[in-house]
């Protein structure tokens, strides 16, 4: 089932002409200039697992929080963000897994993810608003979902430094799977960065 709420009441954090990709847990409104320019699409959910917490998957009925940014697949333009929509206190997202409060690709990919993971959730149109026009998301719009989650059935986690956000959500995505899965891909570059800069930490 599709989210039938509209969206035209984030339209703030529409920003095409920039190309900006806002960054999930930024402690204000900031974004940052994105090298992807769009991203590629399969016609399949799947799911790009940035930074790992190692906690067990989600499931439906969970009651979960989390940063998000929702991107157009083909441009990465911003469409609406917890970091920076108008006239709200830029908190995390609440939401019961499964309940239909979001999308139905993003439902499912949250059940890929746990505490702690910072990912993007590939979502085909079909899986999004389909033919709809919601707000400023234009019909047949395949989206990327970037997500932190933050918190799960009162289990909560601090979330990553700023800087190291920074540097996973604007590394270039991975190619699209070839068929559809039901498991994250852990993306190798994002991997190598977030051990480097726990080496960094650890050393000091």
């Amino acid at each position: 089932m599709l989210q039938t709420r509209s969206c035209g009441r984030h339209a703030g954090c529409w920003r095409p002409p920039a190309r900006l990709k806002a960054v999930a847990s930024l402690k204000t409104s900031e974004t940052v200039a994105a090298p992807v320019e769009s991203f590629p699409s399969s016609g399949e959910l799947w799911v790009e697992l940035l930074h790992s917490g190692g906690a067990a998957p989600i499931s439906r009925g969970d009651e979960v929080e989390l940063h998000y940014a929702c991107l157009l697949a083909r441009s990465a333009c911003c469409m609406d963000s917890s970091r920076s929509k108008p006239c709200s206190r830029r908190e995390p997202m609440r939401v019961e897994v499964g309940s239909g409060r979001v999308v139905e690709g993003m439902d499912r990919g949250l059940c890929q993810l746990g505490l702690g993971d910072l990912a993007r959730i590939h979502v085909p149109a079909r899986l999004g608003y389909g033919d709809e026009l919601a707000g400023p998301i234009p019909p047949g719009s395949a989206l990327v979902f970037e997500v932190e989650v933050v918190r799960v059935n009162g289990a909560a986690c601090a979330g990553l430094p700023t800087p190291l956000l920074r540097q996973l959500l604007t590394l270039p995505a991975m190619p699209p799977p070839l068929r559809a899965i039901t498991s994250p891909l852990v993306h190798a570059e994002a991997a190598r960065t977030a051990a480097a800069a726990a080496a960094r930490s650890g050393g000091r």
